[in-house]
């Protein structure tokens, strides 16, 4: 049969275009991927930008494919005549497919006249794929975060983590990301000459690591939260004393989103540095004057109350001459006491690898614990190197050796099988198991506040980049505690951590915590699942450490900022709303999550004065012109923990929605009521009427608030 001849089709490579000759919409095609992008449209806007004529506003369109000699691409014309008033005789729309990149643009043109490119995006599953800024100057300070298929104006690629790849989108004369809760998908607008880029091994080319997509099967498919023994109660931990924080966890802060049990490292270890440590206490050994029930028992215990057990481990340091070290007494090449223990197990040895791990982590399972914080890398790695000449493979490196005796750990635990890597002084310590651990250490242990600006907050400018892309970005324990963090200390420290999304681990006897600071955990409670915005590495001016939250849900769009003052002094600082978080003019509320109040309505810039180490929380909302909701109490999200709907209805004159409250949770939404508006019930102080929806037992709950309008 003779087909005719259409030319809606061009191919380069692995890329391609196709248009519908009906329609004159488009879609681009990517082996592999499938169609990345369909319903394309063009557009074109008058100096004003309004819209005057499309694609199909021409009354004739001719098809014209070439692979032109000798060149690096292949195009499809269209020759658009018929043209409607304000348009040249013709118009030529051309789309070139080229190795890397689609390319789009359009001719004949009169000057006032701009072609717009828009469709929407399939790139990945959309839990998988997120807007991002590629290449933003390392000057600009901010880190941003989002919830959700944010966006915002400086974004410029969709980048999927389960491939490590991204589609860079730009427009001569500007472009802009979006996502279509309609249709389930991101969006994209280019004006002018558009460009869509492949770009291949993001995370490996730029930080030169190894990677793999964060696995969401274990046990903790958004970053942990949870009790651990060390900071709080060191060398004092016990059964009693284990099971008493957990017990205390249960009926304070589970309903709100704590998760986990940590046993970290006291329970095979005496003392610090011990060189007389005694041959009973170990790995496979643990110290059961502490722990006289086993460690079978802890983790049935903990399981009971509703958490998941993790266990501190080193398995390849004994900190006495155990059993294990004797039956392994031909792996050992040094007694050297450190911290971490004695006796070191060279991790080149095949029998370290095929025969002392598989015992270690079967161990692990057999106790019943569900993850585990693999501790003493940095020193296991470090004196790897500085003994490397007596090792039993010296031609393998320590990274290599490292990564072998871990990986060789998950092969046993499984892939599913929650593992941290610990600590992270440096980048080959951070990175060095990037494809294997689910979390890794970002820094050294924190109690004081320097040490938190030390190891916190320069190190999450680094890393920041991987947190829920390739590993979760653990910032070591929230230590809230009257001894290492005055009350705005404490506040800041749990709104950082929180904002960003990172675990949340407490580092304080919480029977002894005050009332005050259990609430501050209960507002960074539950971790969401938030991701990083910027593929980067990060610094600051000593000053301030300012964090944007990017919020998109099906029903409103908005953005959170975290100001921290680090200066030891107060001092006032400008907030610019369109450069500093990225969003388009207009007028918007700002509210202030700590002090619950309604700082006003701003267009441009805010000015806030903070005391010496205090935090700044305030959601930023665009003005409606009708009720609407300026902030909730449950989470310094300000409603992306638990709002579930929120609607207004012009007809009725009523906002409505559901959140999911705690119970006796002292639950308020904030909902701005501006002039001309009047609820039929409730007080309006400063523009701002609280509702406290039912807070009798924990379930979702509807609310609903009527008003009357002065016209």
């Amino acid at each position: 049969m003779q087909h005719e001849r259409n030319n809606t089709y061009v191919n380069y490579f692995d890329l391609a275009v196709q248009i519908d000759p009906k329609t004159r919409l488009s879609r681009f095609i990517y082996e592999g991927h499938g169609i990345i992008a369909d319903n394309i449209s063009v557009r074109f806007e008058n100096s004003e930008g309004k819209t005057i004529a499309d694609l199909c506003s021409f009354g004739s369109v001719k098809y014209v494919w070439d692979q032109p000699l000798h060149e690096t691409y292949s195009m499809i014309r269209m020759e658009l005549t018929e043209a409607p008033d304000g348009f040249s005789e013709q118009t030529n729309f051309t789309f070139r497919v080229k190795r890397d990149r689609i390319e789009a643009e359009a001719e004949f043109l009169p000057d006032d006249i701009t072609p717009v490119i828009s469709g929407n995006v399939h790139f990945g599953k959309v839990e998988d794929c997120f807007a991002m800024c590629l290449d933003r100057d390392i000057s600009s300070d901010d880190l941003r975060a989002a919830y959700g298929p944010a966006s915002s104006t400086i974004d410029d690629c969709l980048f999927d983590r389960k491939c490590d790849e991204a589609l860079r989108f730009s427009g001569s004369k500007g472009r802009k990301l979006g996502f279509s809760h309609a249709d389930g998908c991101y969006t994209f607008e280019a004006r002018g000459f558009f460009t869509v880029e492949s770009i291949i091994h993001v995370y490996e080319t730029r930080f030169r690591t190894k990677y793999s997509c964060i696995n969401k099967n274990n046990a903790f498919p958004t970053a942990h939260t949870g009790w651990m023994t060390w900071y709080s109660i060191k060398f004092e931990a016990n059964e009693e004393r284990v099971l008493k924080n957990a017990r205390f966890q249960r009926e304070f802060l589970y309903d709100y989103g704590a998760q986990t049990i940590w046993i970290d490292w006291d329970w095979c270890h005496r003392d610090f540095g011990d060189e007389n440590a005694p041959d009973n206490i170990g790995f496979f050994q643990p110290n059961s004057e502490k722990y006289p029930h086993g460690f079978k028992y802890m983790s049935d215990e903990i399981k009971k109350l509703g958490f998941i057990p993790v266990l501190w481990v080193a398995p390849t340091i004994e900190p006495g001459f155990t059993e294990i070290c004797k039956e392994f007494e031909d792996c050992i090449y040094t007694d050297c006491t450190t911290w971490c223990g004695k006796y070191f197990f060279d991790i080149t040895d095949e029998r370290v690898i095929n025969e002392l791990i598989p015992r270690a982590f079967n161990q692990i399972k057999e106790w019943g614990f569900d993850a585990v914080k693999w501790d003493c890398l940095p020193t296991t790695v470090g004196y790897a190197d500085a003994y490397h000449e007596v090792l039993k493979h010296p031609e393998i490196t320590s990274t290599e050796a490292l990564r072998r005796v871990c990986l060789k750990a998950r092969e046993v635990a499984g892939d599913d099988f929650y593992m941290m890597s610990c600590a992270g002084g440096n980048d080959r310590e951070v990175l060095m198991l990037s494809d294997v651990a689910d979390t890794a250490r970002i820094g050294n242990d924190i109690f004081h506040w320097c040490d938190f600006i030390g190891d916190f907050v320069e190190r999450i400018l680094r890393f920041y980049s991987f947190h829920n892309v390739s590993f979760y970005c653990d910032p070591d324990n929230v230590v809230i505690r009257p001894e290492f963090s005055n009350f705005e200390q404490a506040k800041s420290r749990v709104s950082a951590v929180s904002l960003l999304g990172l675990p949340v681990t407490f580092g304080d006897e919480l029977t002894e915590l005050p009332a005050d600071r259990i609430e501050m955990l209960r507002r960074a409670l539950p971790t969401l699942d938030i991701h990083p915005m910027d593929i980067r590495e990060s610094t600051h001016d000593g000053k301030r450490f300012f964090v944007t939250l990017a919020v998109n849900t099906a029903f409103e769009c908005w953005n959170v900022f975290d100001l921290l003052n680090m200066q030891d002094c107060d001092a006032k600082y400008t907030v610019n709303l369109q450069n500093h978080l990225h969003i388009e003019d207009g007028d918007y509320l700002v509210f202030d999550f700590w002090n619950k109040k309604l700082l006003g309505i701003y267009n441009k810039e805010i000015e806030l004065s903070l005391s010496s180490n205090a935090s700044a929380v305030c959601a930023v909302r665009r003005v409606t012109g009708k009720p609407q909701i300026a902030s909730t109490s449950r989470h310094l999200s300000q409603g992306a923990a638990e709002l579930v709907s929120v609607c207004w209805d012009d007809e009725s004159l009523c906002l409505k929605g559901s959140s999911k409250v705690v119970k006796n949770d002292d639950y308020q939404i904030f909902i701005y009521v501006p002039d001309g508006y009047k609820p039929t019930d409730g007080q309006v102080i400063d523009n701002i009427l609280t509702l406290k929806p039912d807070n009798s037992e924990n379930k979702t709950v509807n609310w609903k608030v009527s008003f009357t309008q002065n016209i």
